[in-house]
């Protein structure tokens, strides 16, 4: 009974903003630095703001803003000197200039309110404290509709990593994290390219970027910026991780006979709300369901786990609750060839690095007291822990999720009576 155990891209805990009027003001502030930093680079599908510069050596990118704004522009062309003979000179980063420039008329350019929408986004599916340090670390970040990040990658990174949804790059010439959307998370009209266009997109997108950005706060670093190991290989996060292993093995509730009477009547109400919603049968099944809720309700539910759900597209209490468990078994040992190891200990290992950086990807599915409830060691690591190292490290505050009482009141409003754009949930 119940999903298969796998990992659940197209569900959140809330609707993500992808409009200014909708963002707290310092995040906005944040996203908006992050679209001028020139850092962000999309990957539209016939559409891309980025061009790409390969040597024998290495692979480098450049967005449009850093070869054509005025404030990137010295840094930019500071890097394309390295890249250039020095017999040949300021000739020599010219010519290269213009090369880029040429090149990036062929990429065509992504729209800056896409840009913005994408920064908006990514603002969300992480920590404000992480947000900040992305900032300040300079990292690039590479974002695709594609269903993988191999569109992002130089071709001699295809074999490796082509595949993946996701990644977080530590290499010496710089961070950078790769996120995958599988589709237009922003899809409006009446042809989808992808049937995963809009929300599920939407979703994705907050949901590996949560994850990949879990791993890039991971990384523990000297006030310099040096990069020194990983939180999640130490001993206190296997620990951690196996403590909270045990602590989902005790949930039974799923066998519990007054659980599977109420997922059963949600089957059955499903099948009616299709064929025949209002019939007479549909409200005998509906009568049903509220008896097994009632019944359901009554349980003592152990770890403080919640009755009810909130998330979107929604699902009804037991469907939404299996889901859930299942969901949270499968990242505390993620299944993938990637993840396995002939040595049993580094095969731990890597499923802590795994676990540790989906907390914050299981709070945007789910919220902060469902992951507390179902992995209370792991939340507290990477919350109590991580995030103030994160903190600690930083040169600024980080931005705050406060908004006036006007605000939350116009948001209200306007999402409730505004034309529903095509990328909400069904």
């Amino acid at each position: 009974m119940g999903p298969m155990r796998i990992n659940q891209y197209h569900l959140l805990q809330f609707i993500p903003a992808t409009q200014a009027w909708e963002m707290p003001p310092a995040l906005e502030q944040a996203a908006q630095a992050l679209v001028a930093s020139g850092k962000l680079r999309i990957n539209a599908d016939t559409e891309r703001n980025f061009v790409r510069h390969g040597t024998s050596d290495d692979d480098l990118t450049f967005t449009a803003r850093e070869l054509t704004d005025p404030n990137l522009v010295p840094r930019t062309r500071a890097r394309l000197a390295k890249l250039v003979p020095p017999a040949q000179d300021r000739d020599g980063i010219e010519a290269l200039h213009q090369r880029l420039l040429s090149d990036l008329k062929k990429a065509r350019g992504v729209a800056p309110e896409k840009e913005a929408m994408v920064a908006r986004v990514i603002a969300q599916s992480c920590h404000p404290v992480v947000m900040q340090l992305l900032l300040e670390s300079g990292a690039e970040l590479f974002v695709s509709y594609s269903h993988n990040v191999g569109d992002l990658m130089a071709v001699h990174e295809w074999q490796g990593h082509g595949q993946a949804s996701g990644l977080q790059s530590t290499a010496d010439k710089g961070q950078q994290v790769f996120i995958s959307a599988g589709g237009d998370p922003f899809f409006a009209g009446d042809e989808k390219t992808y049937v995963t266009d809009g929300f599920p997109a939407l979703a994705r997108m907050v949901v590996i970027g949560g994850q990949e950005l879990g791993h890039f706060a991971d990384l523990a670093r000297t006030a310099s910026g040096a990069i020194t190991g990983r939180y999640s290989m130490s001993d206190g996060a296997r620990a951690a991780r196996r403590a909270d292993m045990a602590n989902l093995q005790q949930w039974a509730w799923p066998k519990h006979r007054a659980f599977t009477r109420l997922y059963r009547t949600e089957q059955g109400l499903a099948f009616y709300d299709r064929r025949g919603k209002y019939s007479p049968v549909w409200w005998g099944w509906k009568l049903r369901q509220a008896y097994a809720w009632l019944r359901f309700s009554g349980l003592a539910l152990p770890g403080g786990l919640p009755r009810r759900l909130s998330i979107h597209p929604p699902q009804r209490t037991a469907h939404a609750l299996a889901t859930f468990l299942d969901d949270m078994v499968f990242n505390l040992a993620p299944d993938a060839d990637v993840y396995r190891h002939p040595d049993p200990f580094v095969e731990e290992q890597i499923a802590c690095i795994e676990a540790t950086a989906r907390v914050p990807q299981q709070v945007n599915k789910w919220g902060h007291e469902a992951v507390k409830a179902a992995w209370p060691n792991l939340y507290r690591l990477y919350y109590g822990t991580i995030i103030a190292q994160c903190r600690s490290v930083l040169r600024q505050a980080p931005p705050s999720l406060s908004m006036s009482l006007w605000q939350q009141v116009t948001i209200l409003l306007r999402r409730r009576f505004r034309k529903r754009p095509d990328h909400y949930p069904e």
